[in-house]
């Protein structure tokens, strides 16, 4: 067997330096020996970790250790995510953001958000949209009105509660065209003055306003799923593979009405469901609506006035929108920009009482330290024993 951390010499067979750690499966421990098949295994405390998502902003400011309140920070986290008490997983919006980075050392921040996320990642975005959406569906048709299910199964596919491994598998995914996406992203917010001066026009009421953002929201779903299907009618089978991701939302929609009753009243029950409250309860359209109402609201209210400093203010609106909406209910807390912050903890949305989601940026990094402080302090002799034990300091290196 290999022997990752050596301890010592074998209690059976007496070969020096052949003794040690060998894996972490759940919650146990397996020692064993390089040189024959004597093992223990030793059952490990329950861990109960605090997921906290880093922005592409922090963590840039980490690798560049220009700032000092983020280095000192940064490293809090490192030995705080040592101990088991905490996890900071990565996400796509981490890859897609770091390729964008004209800078040399572009592979070199890539490997240390790697690093930090300790082998954590979230699922893509898209599909926890599809999964909240499907399970909000499912519900409107059993007309379940009790609370939406968190499933943290959703939004990470392993147990984060569990003790960490020697070992993570990596899987690389579709290489992206950072020149393709800097284009998207600049057009996107290009967009947003002209979009500010017809809000400014308009006289809804707050609630008006969140209402019209879910109706525009379940439009553009139904209204993908139309131009694919109709593409595939007409033959054109490429609309397959590229239509928009949301244009899949409602074809998996489909697939869960009742074959046995009227197709007519059947499909009905699609659009209905997007005008229920059932829809406007999907953790990923109450967010992404409402920070979007928000906006609108400063915007009515006389701010981004200016349209070069309104698109310097709210660059990566789009993608900050998108990675809070999926991943805020299944966080604990979370490091977003200043701008995202004061539109992400507005009363009106009550996103933290809903969620029991805590947001920090640099405008309050001294509450992020002190927060970060007081999960530090749940450490006690039980765990720091077993963190000995699985993460020796001082150990002589592998051998099968």
């Amino acid at each position: 067997m290999l022997v990752t951390r050596i301890i010592g010499s074998c209690p059976q067979c007496q070969t020096q330096n052949s003794f040690g750690n060998v894996s972490i499966h759940s919650n146990a421990l397996t020692r064993g020996c390089g040189s024959c098949s004597y093992s223990q295994t030793f059952l490990l405390p329950e861990l109960k970790k605090t997921i906290v998502y880093l922005d592409q902003s922090f963590l840039s400011h980490a690798f560049r250790e220009e700032l000092d309140e983020f280095k000192t920070c940064a490293d809090f986290i490192r030995q705080i995510a040592h101990d088991q008490l905490l996890v900071c997983p990565r996400s796509s919006t981490h890859k897609t953001e770091t390729m964008q980075w004209r800078d040399s050392r572009r592979e070199n921040l890539w490997e240390f958000i790697k690093r930090t996320s300790r082998g954590h990642e979230f699922a893509p975005e898209y599909r926890i949209k599809q999964e909240q959406i499907l399970c909000a569906f499912r519900r409107f048709l059993a007309n379940d009105k009790g609370a939406f299910p968190i499933q943290i199964s959703d939004a990470l596919s392993h147990d984060v509660n569990q003790w960490e491994d020697y070992f993570t598998v990596e899987v690389e995914t579709v290489k992206e065209d950072p020149e393709l996406t800097r284009k998207a992203k600049e057009d996107t917010t290009s967009r947003l003055p002209g979009l500010f001066d017809a809000w400014r026009k308009h006289s809804r009421a707050f609630e008006e306003h969140l209402l019209f953002e879910y109706a525009s929201a379940a439009e553009i779903y139904i209204n993908s799923f139309a131009r694919m299907a109709t593409r595939m009618k007409n033959g054109d089978l490429t609309a397959l593979i590229d239509s928009p991701i949301d244009s899949q939302i409602v074809e998996v929609m489909i697939r869960e009405l009742d074959e046995d009753t009227d197709a007519v009243a059947s499909f009905q029950k699609i659009p209905d469901f997007f005008k229920s409250s059932f829809f406007r309860e999907v953790p990923v359209e109450y967010i992404s609506c409402g920070i979007v109402t928000v906006l609108r609201d400063c915007v009515k209210m006389g701010q981004y006035s200016n349209p070069n400093k309104a698109k310097e203010r709210l660059s990566g609106f789009f993608f900050d929108l998108n990675y809070i909406s999926a991943y805020a209910p299944y966080c604990d807390a979370m490091y977003i920009d200043n701008e995202m912050h004061q539109f992400a903890k507005d009363k009106r949305l009550r996103i933290s009482d809903k969620f029991g989601t805590k947001f920090f940026s640099k405008s309050n990094m001294d509450e992020f330290s002190t927060y970060l402080e007081s999960i530090h302090t749940q450490k006690n002799e039980k765990l720091l024993d077993a963190i000995e034990m699985v993460y020796p300091k001082s150990t002589m290196g592998a051998k099968a």
